[in-house]
This record gives C-alpha cells, sequence and structure tokens, in this order.
C-alpha cells in the first residue's frame, strides 16, 4: 500500500479473502486525505476481480468495469456538498440493489462513506438488513467517529484498526485550548457570531469531551486526540469531573444537536451550543460524586 500505515489492515483483509473467511460488513475510519477511500477501491476491486492474486490482476472483465466505474454488481454512496447523509430513500435503493441476482455471477459490494452521519431511520434499516445478511453481498462502510453508530450496528460488523497518524484540522487546537479554558473556569466561553463556523465548534467540543472521558478513564495518551493538553485535562478531571457519566451525558447531547443540525432546519446552532457549554461550566464546578 502507498500509506505504511494502511499495510497491516490490508494484511488482515487479504488473508481473510484468501482463506474464504470474509465478514460480510467492515467498517473503518474515514479519512480520505490519509488513504482509506483508497483502501476501499483496492479492496473493492480484488473482491470483484476474476484472477485475483494479493491484488486485483487488472485485466480481467469484471477490474475493467471497475475501472470504468461501470460495475453493476458494485453501489456505492459518497458524501458530497449535495448530499451529506445517508436517508431511507438510499436505503431502498441499497435493499433493491442486494435483493437482485449478480449480473457478473459473483459477489456484490456496498460501500457507504461516513455512515455515523445517517439518519436513525436509515440506521435502523441497515441494522435490519444485517440481521440476515444476503449471501455472496459485502458491506464497507466508513465512519468519523465509530462510537456514534449504533451500538447494535456496530456488533452486526467487523471493525477494521488503522493506525491513522493524527491529524487536526486548520484551528482546531486553539478551539479546543479556548475550550478546555472555559471548562476549567480560566477563560470565558467563546462567542459564537454569524462568521463563525458552528459546526467546526461543535466537532471540537466533542473531541475535548472524548479526550476529557478518555483522560478520566485511564486509556494511554497516544488515544487523544488533542495529547498536548493532557496535563490541562487531568486538571478538569481533578477539579470537577469525578465521574464518567456526566460527561458522557454532554458528549450524547452534543450528538443530539448535531443531529438536530443535519435534519431541521432553522435551527441556531450556535445559541444553542453556547447554552450547552454554560450547563457544563455549571455542572463540572458542582459535578457530584457517583
Amino acid at each position: 500500500m502507498a500509506f505504511p500505515w494502511m499495510r497491516q489492515p490490508w494484511q488482515q483483509l487479504l488473508a481473510a479473502f484468501q482463506a474464504q473467511r470474509l465478514s460480510h460488513a467492515y467498517y473503518f475510519k474515514h479519512a480520505p486525505e490519509q488513504g482509506t477511500g483508497a483502501f476501499a477501491g483496492e479492496f473493492i476491486s480484488l473482491l470483484m476481480c476474476r484472477d485475483p492474486g494479493k491484488r486485483a490482476c487488472g485485466v480481467c472483465k469484471a477490474c475493467l468495469l471497475r475501472k470504468a466505474h461501470n460495475h453493476p454488481d458494485i453501489i456505492e454512496f459518497k458524501v458530497d456538498e449535495k448530499q451529506s447523509a445517508l436517508g431511507v430513500d438510499e436505503v431502498r435503493r441499497l435493499t433493491r440493489f442486494i435483493h437482485q441476482t449478480a449480473n457478473q455471477g459473483g459477489r456484490r459490494v456496498i460501500y457507504l462513506e461516513v455512515m455515523d452521519r445517517m439518519t436513525e431511520q436509515a440506521a435502523n434499516a441497515i441494522l435490519k438488513i444485517l440481521e440476515e445478511p444476503p449471501k455472496d453481498v459485502i458491506w464497507l462502510l466508513t465512519v468519523q467517529q465509530p462510537e456514534r453508530l449504533m451500538a447494535t450496528l456496530r456488533s452486526r460488523m467487523q471493525w477494521v484498526h488503522m493506525s491513522l497518524p493524527t491529524q487536526t484540522s486548520e484551528g482546531e487546537y486553539e478551539r479546543a485550548q479556548q475550550l478546555i479554558e472555559a471548562i476549567d473556569g480560566r477563560a470565558p466561553w467563546p462567542t459564537l457570531g454569524a462568521k463563525h463556523n458552528v459546526q467546526q465548534w461543535l466537532d471540537t467540543s466533542e473531541h475535548v469531551l472524548t479526550d476529557i472521558w478518555r483522560v478520566k478513564a485511564a486509556a494511554p495518551i497516544s488515544q487523544l486526540r488533542f495529547a498536548d493538553l493532557y496535563e490541562r485535562y487531568r486538571s478538569v478531571v481533578i477539579n470537577g469531573f469525578r465521574s464518567l457519566h456526566p460527561i458522557e451525558q454532554k458528549i450524547s447531547q452534543l450528538r443530539q444537536l448535531r443531529r438536530l443540525s443535519t435534519h431541521a432546519r432553522g435551527v441556531n446552532l450556535a445559541i444553542i451550543l453556547q447554552n450547552q457549554w454554560l450547563t457544563w461550566t455549571q455542572e463540572h464546578a458542582g459535578d457530584p460524586a457517583t
């Protein structure tokens, strides 16, 4: 693989492929800038190839159809500016696809990106399908944050671990610093105006709380998104968060707000997020031990 961090997961899937012990569904991190899209593409090509080795042969009919993006037994849903979440209509299309006979007489593959952003109805529909998975259909799903997926849905799939190098978006570390200082009472909460990208603040808020949860749970520092803030996180944990439950509640509230912002129009995300921040300060100051 072109990316060194992809070699181990590739060997894992290749071994399962060669031993004919493939799972019916896999999910892994969505990080196209770090090669996850290319990884999925190579695996799909391998699955559909008529004469595979350690890679797809690249010259058989199936490979040529794949290269032309015209293979009838592959369906892909990729996020874009026009559509950012899988909905019920797309799931109906998938249902029709999996109940058809394979055009080329082999496997069928479904590739879905950023499935942690799908609607609840879509997630339940896919869960129902995976409870009785159709024969010779392989699902590949990418997620930005695996914990956002329904636990029951995750239990029906196999996680492909990738040790991706940590990357943060521009300005994210600075936003994280502001949030941790506000949580610890050392600075006021940011004021979000019309020029701010509220979605970025929402993402960073969840990353910071998840880091705090991991510090409280004694997870390795290597698992933190903002490892340089470890000592600040420890201060927050020592001074206020004396149990995991209130942190989990706050993370859950952020995810509910994310779903609301995705599926409801006219929502003033900035005001709701700022109000949530204020409750964090109050609860952190007097968080009861449980």
